[in-house]
């Protein structure tokens, strides 16, 4: 599974972002064919050049057009614009929506209604170009993940259409705290701007996981220069990384880290302690396990221990402070070897079941029918559910047997 993971520790831009997407290998055609379909003037020179940065290669976005003046735009301008361009729907939904977190954060900084909210520089064609080249770029990739790095906030002063404004500018602190974005504190001698409004309206819409990968099999690397002399490297890199290599090439469990949630509980009722499961499982744990702990004062209590995924984690934390009587949760990070694994779905003369497969390393592969598929079947047919596994097991060995095993 292929998914890209933005190092975006130095800064972000849409402009910056692009250029890296570039590098990695999306075709410049893309780019060009999206000033076709925004019916943007001819005139407007869209340009990609090889630079360097304090010595760092990498691809930087030029943009030299004739000079006019461009009126401010509503969000509901821009959002015309887009759906009457020839862009594609995919495009078209990510373009709107980060125009939509943008307008949403405008809207609370002075106090309006979003309907009211006009654009002035996130209104250009630039930025409509850049936030519409980076969704482009994103659908032409189709990554399984996305990963950021936590992005800088940026000091100083810079200065907009409303004035002087303190960096990080209000936007982009009503973004982060909008879509619990957290800003690292950069040991930098820059005053200004190294975090955009656009940039990190691409990351509140696009983000998947906020780390960095547990193994990063990198395939290619993508180097996006900014445009600004700061003084210091100026770039953003963007990785292509394949998630599945060693299942892929060995057959062999493959390593990865996970969260474990715990909290001991002496004051619920089994009842609440039932629900409470059923929610910490809704809410995407991969497993809940109980059982009975001594506590302070010889009290007996409930330990609920929940296994996640990293990127489910705050979900899950929701879960246990809103739907529990615990005023404190234990977390660690765990890490497991897994074989690979995957789910199909076969038609048999019972009806469709689902299968999951295991591949064993040393290439045979297992195979168990989901047992709430197998309930059902018994409930409609009446056949004992051991007799009704032996018969599925033996109709589906054909299947299994040539099934290609890929990802």
């Amino acid at each position: 599974m292929k998914s890209i993971f933005i190092d975006c520790s130095l800064g972000i831009s849409g402009d910056m972002l692009a250029s890296a997407l570039l590098d990695l290998g999306v075709p410049h055609s893309i780019f060009l064919n999206n000033l076709i379909s925004l019916n943007i003037d001819k005139n407007y020179n869209l340009q990609f050049q090889f630079g360097d940065s304090e010595g760092i290669r990498g691809i930087v976005c030029t943009k030299n057009k004739i000079q006019f003046k461009e009126l401010s735009r509503s969000f509901n301008d821009i959002k015309n614009l887009l759906l009457d361009s020839s862009l594609n729907d995919y495009v078209k939904k990510k373009s709107i929506r980060v125009f939509e977190i943008l307008a949403e954060a405008e809207a609370i900084v002075h106090g309006n209604e979003i309907s009211d909210v006009h654009f002035h520089e996130l209104g250009s064609i630039d930025s409509i170009l850049d936030i519409v080249n980076v969704c482009s770029a994103i659908d032409f990739l189709k990554p399984y993940n996305i990963y950021f790095l936590n992005p800088p906030s940026g000091k100083g002063i810079v200065y907009t259409s409303h004035g002087p404004l303190p960096v990080p500018v209000p936007t982009v602190l009503e973004i982060a705290r909008q879509k619990k974005i957290p800003l690292t504190v950069l040991d930098d001698k820059y005053f200004g701007e190294i975090t955009t409004p656009t940039g990190i309206a691409l990351i509140a819409t696009f983000i998947d996981k906020f780390s960095q990968p547990d193994k990063i099999n990198i395939e290619k690397i993508g180097i996006g220069l900014g445009s600004k002399n700061i003084s210091r490297p100026n770039f953003l890199r963007v990785l292509l990384i394949d998630e599945k290599a060693d299942y892929i090439e060995n057959n062999q469990p493959s390593y990865e880290t996970i969260i474990s949630q715990e909290a001991w509980i002496d004051d619920s009722t089994p009842e609440d302690i039932a629900v409470l499961i059923e929610r910490l499982r809704s809410a995407g744990a991969i497993d809940v396990v109980c059982y009975s702990v001594d506590m302070k004062k010889n009290r007996k209590g409930i330990c609920i221990q929940a296994i996640v995924y990293p990127k489910d984690k705050n979900l899950l934390r929701e879960v246990w402070f809103n739907y529990s009587t615990t005023i404190g949760m234990r977390e660690n990070k765990i890490s497991r070897w897994i074989l690979p694994r995957r789910i199909v779905s076969h038609k048999t003369k019972f009806g469709k079941v689902n299968v999951k497969q295991v591949m064993r390393p040393n290439g045979q592969i297992s195979i168990k029918i989901e047992h709430k598929d197998l309930t059902q079947i018994t409930l409609n047919t009446g056949i004992p559910i051991e007799e009704l596994r032996h018969k599925l097991i033996i109709e589906l060995s054909e299947f299994y047997e040539l099934d290609d095993w890929s990802f």
